[in-house]
């Protein structure tokens, strides 16, 4: 008997997610829902990743490419939209298969109220005039200024926030000044509810497509590699004369953080562009900002990878577990991705022998006999996602390196959210490599 469930396929970029939803749609009667927060944009199909027309084999896609760059989307906007696509395939009998990297828009489907009820939740954007308002009415102040702010009046709160964050700042100061009531205490009302009550919206089949790093950092490399093959210059030379165009894109032309403008390249290119209006700038030292544009995007891609990982690891699959208990379950599994010569096998066959038992509700696979690499990520998973309340902030020493000490010439903090990610961080092949380096640094001011 058909079952009106849900399958969502995450993980990194790099990994195969779309083909392997492609493929499902295919032999499941299925169809495809994008969940890449960048992907919901109009143009700049290279830069964002976007599935083609040939690619797609016919395969019916929503929520792809249909949001005018100049606006602003959010997540509550995408969690409606979705909700409404998944009832109309439903109501056509067929299976929604939604697909991204954006972790959090995927969770905002699959959970009621997963980004909480209250005005401000974390991960969400404002979208009430009230908001707007207030964001206005602080814009003079700096950003140590508001986090000093939200200290004094919710110091749980500033204690997730980093001072530099300062959408997330702003958005638990506006909860305070809309309700009066705290951010912190919506939350902690909010989480307690949350582990009573049935939660999840549809009988939900999550599967994890996971590579191991070193070979998924070498694929993402060589992924940038191909873009600019196919023309990712050319988008970048549009997105300089957008930039220029008054209301072609949403925020201002220097802010990185909102919109389409979050895609990885642009924030990366931006001097390179910048350069490449002066006609008066060295050809050569041009050419040097374009290549140093092409490292950072490699780096920034791998480093959101992990971020992803992180997500997915630390807050989605633990809140899959939590409905272990209840009347409808979300059921998790690990496809592991790492060698594509054998990709058909673990990934495309063992996630559609999966999809095919669930969408029929019939018995499931123990998800940590699929593979050594199943079992040996899901023995690290915890039973319910962490508090955000109980997060603390770290900054890692080692990995924070001042312009003088950084291999590039660039100053970065590195912070990390919470104890489980400080920890995951100082086992991580970056912090290492950091600490060895440090090392080296200190060996040779001795001499």
């Amino acid at each position: 008997m058909f079952r009106r469930g849900l399958v969502a396929i995450t993980g990194t970029t790099g990994v195969g997610k779309s083909q392997l939803a492609i493929e499902l749609a295919r032999k499941l009667n299925g169809e495809v829902i994008n969940a890449d927060a960048l992907q919901v944009y109009r143009g700049y199909d290279i830069i964002t990743n976007k599935v083609t027309d040939d690619e797609m084999l016919g395969v019916p896609h929503h929520l792809l490419g249909f949001v005018d760059p100049s606006k602003e989307y959010t997540v509550r906007e995408f969690e409606q939209d979705a909700l409404q696509k998944i009832d109309e395939i439903h109501q056509r009998n067929r299976i929604p298969i939604l697909v991204g990297g954006t972790n959090y828009y995927i969770q905002s489907v699959m959970f009621q109220n997963s980004l909480g009820k209250d005005p401000g939740s974390p991960q969400s954007e404002p979208v009430t005039p009230n908001a707007r308002k207030f964001e206005q009415e602080r814009m003079k102040m700096s950003n140590m200024e508001l986090w000093e702010e939200l200290r004094q009046v919710d110091p749980v709160m500033a204690e997730n926030w980093h001072p530099n964050n300062r959408r997330k700042v702003l958005r638990s100061l506006e909860v305070l000044h809309s309700t009066g009531k705290r951010h912190s205490e919506w939350i902690a009302q909010d989480e307690e509810a949350r582990a009573k009550e049935e939660t999840l919206r549809f009988p939900t089949l999550l599967l994890w497509l996971y590579a191991d790093s070193p070979v998924l950092n070498q694929r993402l490399d060589d992924r940038v590699d191909k873009m600019i093959e196919r023309g990712m210059f050319k988008e970048l030379d549009q997105l300089a004369r957008d930039i220029d165009s008054p209301g072609a894109l949403s925020g201002s032309s220097t802010d990185f953080t909102a919109g389409l403008k979050q895609a990885i390249g642009f924030r990366e290119f931006a001097a390179y562009l910048a350069a490449a209006k002066d006609p008066e700038f060295p050809a050569e030292n041009n050419e040097k900002l374009r290549l140093k544009g092409i490292e950072d995007m490699k780096t920034s891609t791998r480093r959101y990878a992990k971020r992803q990982i992180t997500w997915i690891r630390n807050k989605l699959l633990p809140e899959c577990r939590s409905t272990a208990t209840k009347t409808v379950k979300a059921h998790s599994y690990i496809l592991d991705a790492t060698d594509l010569k054998t990709w058909n096998a673990e990934v495309l066959r063992n996630g559609l022998d999966i999809a095919q038992k669930f969408i029929v509700d019939a018995e499931l696979p123990a998800p940590e006999t699929i593979s050594n690499t199943a079992s040996k990520l899901l023995a690290e998973v915890k039973g319910k996602p962490n508090s955000i309340l109980a997060w603390k902030k770290h900054l890692c020493s080692v990995c924070s390196m001042s312009a003088e000490d950084a291999r590039d010439g660039v100053a970065v903090e590195v912070w990390l959210n919470g104890d489980d990610e400080y920890k995951q961080h100082l086992r991580s092949k970056q912090h290492k490599n950091n600490t060895r380096y440090r090392k080296r640094l200190r060996e040779d001011k001795e001499r």
